[in-house]
């Protein structure tokens, strides 16, 4: 089963309702451009912009119609997703195994990328691969959507380069000079001055939006007597210490004021943005991230 495919599941499997509206009335409010031109009427789809209602005709018709407009041009949406071996790690813990963050990257990128598509807009990625920040061509196909989500995939096992994440932002920078939405998807970063600054550089051209995905707890596994060792690095956690509960209440401790001083940081620049720690969650997060695009906006 092709990535892509899984992802089209995934979608399938979640209630119709939440998921049209991510496919109808949520995308196309927050990413559809449009000109001056009217085109239709079409009945109200949660996500809609109220000032687009048309409401004599609502009376009319007995139920809420908006007005629809010939869209003026394409849009293009890239992927900017920081690729590395870090996200081989895990992101959730079930017991039984863990759920690599790779594979909430994929389910993310896929899903934005498919809507994209799906509604006859460019889609494109800048990634970290072997030879360092590279950029994809945007597309409308989605055999070509599958190629970037196989790209993140071999761009993120145990033996791929380390994370670079200011490298890959500067490289988009550079790379995607056409006016573009942008996911930013990144690993559990700490926003330092370099990064920020460059954000900064990609609000002035771009659309933005940002989804981070956590990192597991390694005491969790840990405690369960599993051997734990660091994506990055390699490194052994000792087994004392992968069952410290002292150790889980500081790792806790310091991945929630990270949290907060990014999530203050992103609302200080007006960043939508997001945060992916649970399979079973990523529809639902991504449908409130649409949401926050468009009260940004």
């Amino acid at each position: 089963m092709s990535l892509l495919t899984k992802v089209k599941t995934r979608l399938a499997l979640h209630a119709r309702r939440p998921v049209s509206g991510l496919l109808d009335g949520r995308y196309a409010s927050t990413l559809a451009g449009r000109s001056l031109d009217f085109a239709d009427l079409r009945d109200y789809q949660p996500g809609d912009d109220v000032s687009d209602v048309d409401w004599k005709a609502s009376a009319r018709h007995g139920g809420l119609l908006v007005k629809r407009y010939v869209a003026d041009r394409k849009h293009t949406v890239v992927l900017v997703v920081d690729t590395g071996r870090e996200l081989a790690g895990l992101s959730a813990w079930s017991g039984e195994g863990g759920v690599p963050k790779r594979d909430l990257v994929i389910t993310a990128a896929g899903v934005l990328g498919w809507i994209a598509i799906s509604h006859g807009d460019y889609v494109g990625l800048v990634h970290h691969a072997e030879e360092g920040p590279t950029a994809v061509r945007p597309t409308t196909r989605e055999l070509e959507l599958e190629r970037m989500l196989v790209r993140i995939r071999d761009s993120s096992t145990p033996a791929s380069p380390r994370q670079a994440t200011t490298a890959v932002l500067e490289h988009a920078v550079v790379a995607i000079r056409r006016r573009a939405i942008m996911f930013l998807l990144l690993g559990d970063v700490e926003i330092d001055g370099a990064l920020e600054s460059v954000l900064r550089r990609l609000l002035v051209q771009h659309e933005l939006a940002v989804i981070t995905v956590g990192d597991l707890d390694p005491t969790e596994p840990g405690r369960a007597g599993r051997a734990v060792s660091d994506a990055g690095t390699g490194r052994r956690l000792p087994a004392f210490a992968a069952a410290s509960t002292v150790l889980a209440a500081e790792i806790e401790a310091t991945t929630t004021a990270r949290a907060q001083r990014r999530r203050e940081t992103l609302d200080r620049l007006g960043i939508a943005h997001a945060h992916l720690d649970d399979p079973d969650r990523v529809i639902g997060d991504l449908l409130t991230l649409v949401d926050r695009m468009r009260r940004v906006r």
